[in-house]
């Protein structure tokens, strides 16, 4: 007598084949998101220029004592004495006309005073550095068209040197008040301990990248996908896998046979 036995198993490997589907769906979906949103990241992290005066491509038809540009988030001075942030003003002879060597930073705002010359066009440059510690560049340009008889002041061939500002010999008149200045100097030396930590918080309150903010989000997304997928091929597999064996049909019926 000879006993002819169903094909066994076929039920179980076509519920795991079918599991897989999902499970590569939404794997790839994981994988996807995560590659979008940590290219995105640091693209986005760096600020931007949301105004400034002039505005790029203004006519300026009276005199003017500053240039200015206003970014999304606060301006960094990672060197302490305002060294890392600069703005240059070129008149049409190729000339400086920045009165200072370096950008004066409040917030999000970094400006410098000019003393410009002859009309035309001029060009404002930055380079600053960002919320996020990298240094931002570009510039802009404007048209200078002041009433006639405006001052004209004779430009630099480059911005003015901060060790010159800084070593500018004082006025024999203000000798008199030497001892007032060593006064306050005094003062403002008993305050800065105050200053020094203020600003010491200010930076540990922008350390915090976005681009790292965002990097966390997209491990708890990716983390939280791959857990689905477990879940579903963990169910599908208990599912596909029943106490009996299968029979002819795969689902799981009893063994049948006949005489040959």
């Amino acid at each position: 007598m000879t006993r002819l036995l169903a094909p066994r198993g076929r039920g179980g490997r076509r519920a795991l084949a079918g599991s897989r589907g999902p499970a590569v769906a939404l794997l790839t979906v994981a994988a996807a998101a995560g590659l979008s949103l940590g290219v995105a990241a640091p693209a986005a992290a760096h600020d931007y220029v949301v105004a400034s005066s002039p505005a790029d491509g203004a006519v300026v038809d009276a005199p003017l004592t500053e240039v200015s540009y206003t970014f999304n988030a606060p301006i960094l001075d990672l060197s302490g004495t305002g060294s890392s942030n600069v703005l240059e003003v070129v008149g049409p002879d190729g000339l400086h006309h920045e009165t200072y060597c370096v950008a004066t930073v409040d917030g999000p705002t970094a400006s410098v005073g000019v003393a410009l010359g002859a009309p035309g066009t001029y060009t404002s440059s930055y380079q600053v550095v960002s919320s996020d510690g990298h240094t931002v560049s570009d510039s802009q340009t404007f048209e200078y068209a002041p009433p006639a008889g405006t001052p004209e002041t004779a430009g630099t061939t480059s911005r003015p040197s901060c060790d010159a500002q800084a070593s500018e010999p004082a006025d024999d008149a203000t000798t008199e008040a030497g001892s007032e200045a060593t006064s306050g100097a005094d003062d403002a030396s008993s305050a800065s301990p105050e200053a020094d930590g203020a600003s010491t918080a200010d930076a540990d309150a922008t350390a915090v990248s976005p681009a790292v903010v965002v990097g966390v989000a997209v491990a708890i997304v990716v983390v939280a996908l791959v857990a689905v997928v477990v879940l579903v091929l963990t169910g599908r597999r208990r599912r596909g896998a029943p106490g009996g064996r299968p029979g002819p049909g795969g689902d799981g019926g009893p063994d049948t046979g006949s005489d040959a």
